[in-house]
């Protein structure tokens, strides 16, 4: 029983291991280490999606992150690769809350849709809000710019004072 488990614990790693090592996709150049803080009202803004765009037209590589509690990200390269190409990039920050009520996931079978019209009948609502102003949260209208070089890069946006802007589902009211 202890080898079988032992076996078990060294496929586990070799399987881990080789996947940490993975290969980059063709045409990928070399990535720089790269973290990004948003500051919002003067204190780091925790939760916020991030994207970048390269203002190189030659480079289609889609880089972002979520910040966390401190308001900094990793940044990654095709959603799972670290760090950032060396160039000028646009930066995009958005971050919605929720407000009231969440409703249950929409209806796939009997239950969940018994549960869904009892979510509806008990006249509970629930609104979604944009947290920063939601010119930086598009890249053809952000005004945010950042530079990463070689080596390892530790930037900083600011998305000034914070906003709380319903946004609009195209649902109504729940």
């Amino acid at each position: 029983m202890k080898k079988i488990f032992l076996s078990a614990l060294f496929l586990g790693l070799a399987f881990v291991a080789l996947g940490c090592g993975q290969k980059k996709p063709d045409g990928m150049p070399d990535l720089e280490p790269t973290t990004l803080k948003v500051i919002q009202d003067g204190q780091p803004l925790a939760d916020a999606q991030i994207s970048l765009k390269s203002l190189d037209s030659n480079n289609k590589w889609t880089c972002g992150g979520i910040t966390g509690a401190n308001g900094v990200a990793t940044l990654v390269t095709h959603g799972q690769y670290k760090g950032v190409a060396v160039g000028k990039y646009k930066v995009a920050v958005s971050k919605k809350v929720g407000e009231g009520d969440p409703p249950p996931p929409s209806p796939i079978d009997e239950e969940s849709a018994r549960v869904w019209k009892e979510y509806q009948d008990s006249g509970k609502t629930y609104e979604e809000f944009n947290v920063v102003d939601p010119i930086f949260g598009i890249i053809e209208t952000t005004t945010l710019e950042v530079e990463v070089v070689k080596g390892k890069n530790e930037l900083s946006v600011d998305v000034g004072s914070a906003v709380h802007e319903k946004i609009d589902t195209g649902h109504g009211v729940l």
